[in-house]
């Protein structure tokens, strides 16, 4: 497993939703690649650093908007990343 997929598979490893094989390829690759480790303890702290935001109810058609953003991007993702 090399570090684009590692930092791909990053959320699905958190959330404990990959299968065992790749979650084990996933924890090798961490024992020999600092980078890694730092992206994974960055973002660590980058969701908890979220939660700890107040949250506040946003008016729905801003939300009804975020919603058709991302699911464009995720339909049809950048090419650039």
């Amino acid at each position: 497993m090399d570090c684009r997929r590692v930092t791909t598979l990053t959320t699905e490893y958190l959330f404990g939703a990959l299968d065992f094989k790749t979650t084990l390829a996933w924890r090798v690759h961490l024992l020999d690649c600092s980078d890694c480790v730092a992206f994974l303890e960055t973002y660590r702290k980058s969701i908890k650093a979220i939660h700890a935001l107040p949250s506040k109810d946003i008016p729905s058609e801003a939300g009804n908007r975020i919603r058709r953003v991302l699911e464009t991007r995720i339909k049809h993702p950048s090419p650039n990343g």
